[in-house]
């Protein structure tokens, strides 16, 4: 079978359309030029969209991870105490973080797949204890997305700086930065952007743009410093050589969303899923998480082995899907709504997974 026969549902890289790949591959122009400081004014008012913010968006050369850590570096410090939601292997990303930084932090631990208790929220942050509230608007691990918005509203009356991982959840998921009372938030090039990796974004709002500027900040790193990265893009460039192919790929996708509308492409994502959870409704699987994205649909199976069934997809039909770690590694697996997908393949997947369902449990599939 060749690699054309194959497809890819997991939550990054996504596939990408053949228009974009084709600009992955030409030569590079030099970035050192006024016409590629347009493209990258350009490019920062479509972000901004994307965000739902009116305020500043750095660039950044690197994978969401480094994104997380230049929002941790920047926007911490040792006079600071930071609250970490941690429901799953991204808000441990949080924790790591914060640790192999020397953030002073708790964390306010999620059971896999269950929405945070607003109230223990509350509480947490009464005491005033805390600067900085740190969370995943959609924790990939497990597929729950959270009340980002309510979330926000606490976190303003806390006068907490709050910062949101949003890096499978933009473009896939309704995201309104400045009305939602965000300050920092994080995407990246290779989820619903549906771009390759290499390119991170953190969008911040007028407070979080003051905090760089004041004296309570303390810089920690020469790369990741968001305040140089906010004044070379005054004049359209980016202190050190950024992922340029990436970026001229950004450009015309975000000339599509544009087209589109982001709304439209949030609408896209919530079609493809449903139509998915539909179909494997009478099949060996639950819908894992409380509140799902978007994005993916992560499903826990009942009495199967999530390892095996992602193992037979990938061998039998030659299709991918993600499997988890931790605990729940057996039990759950993830299946991508993002990037170039047709009806054509979502029928090919839930064909498989039916056909697997039924060997697994010929009578009776359903609960």
């Amino acid at each position: 079978m060749s690699s054309t026969d194959w497809r890819q549902f997991v939550p990054g890289p996504v596939p990408i359309s053949q228009h974009l790949l084709a600009i992955g591959g030409r030569q590079l122009p030099y970035n050192r030029t006024e016409a590629f400081s347009t493209t990258t004014k350009t490019i920062l008012t479509g972000l901004k969209t994307l965000f739902g913010t009116q305020s500043q968006v750095a660039i950044l050369t690197g994978s969401g991870t480094a994104a997380m850590e230049a929002a941790v570096l920047n926007f911490t410090n040792t006079n600071n105490r930071t609250l970490v939601i941690n429901g799953g292997t991204f808000g441990q990303r949080w924790v790591s973080l914060c640790e192999a930084l020397a953030t002073c932090h708790d964390e306010l631990p999620v059971k896999p797949g269950t929405d945070l208790d607003l109230s223990l929220l509350e509480t947490a942050l009464t005491d005033g204890n805390y600067s900085t509230l740190l969370i995943n608007a959609h924790e990939t691990s497990t597929g729950h997305l959270y009340d980002i918005e309510a979330i926000g509203t606490i976190a303003r009356r806390h006068g907490v700086l709050f910062i949101v991982d949003a890096i499978s959840s933009v473009c896939a998921d309704a995201f309104e930065m400045d009305d939602w009372g965000v300050d920092v938030a994080i995407l990246s090039s290779h989820k619903a952007l549906a771009l390759p990796p290499g390119l991170s974004f953190v969008a911040m709002s007028e407070k979080a743009v003051a905090f760089l500027e004041s004296d309570r900040r303390q810089p920690k790193s020469l790369y990741f410093d968001l305040n140089n990265y906010l004044e070379n893009q005054k004049r359209g460039q980016l202190p050190y050589t950024p992922a340029i192919g990436i970026m001229l790929q950004l450009h015309a996708r975000l000339d599509d969303i544009h087209e589109q509308s982001t709304k439209a492409l949030v609408s896209q994502h919530k079609e493809r899923a449903e139509c998915f959870r539909e179909s494997i409704q009478e099949m060996a699987f639950d819908i894992f998480p409380a509140r799902s994205s978007n994005a993916i649909t992560a499903l826990s199976c009942r009495d199967l082995d999530a390892l095996e069934v992602a193992a037979e997809l990938r061998d039998r039909y030659h299709l991918i899907v993600a499997s988890n770690g931790g605990d729940l590694k057996s039990k759950v697996i993830r299946v991508s709504h993002m990037g170039d997908q047709d009806p054509a393949d979502v029928r090919r997947l839930t064909s498989a997974f039916g056909e697997i369902s039924a060997r697994a449990n010929p009578i009776n599939t359903k609960k």
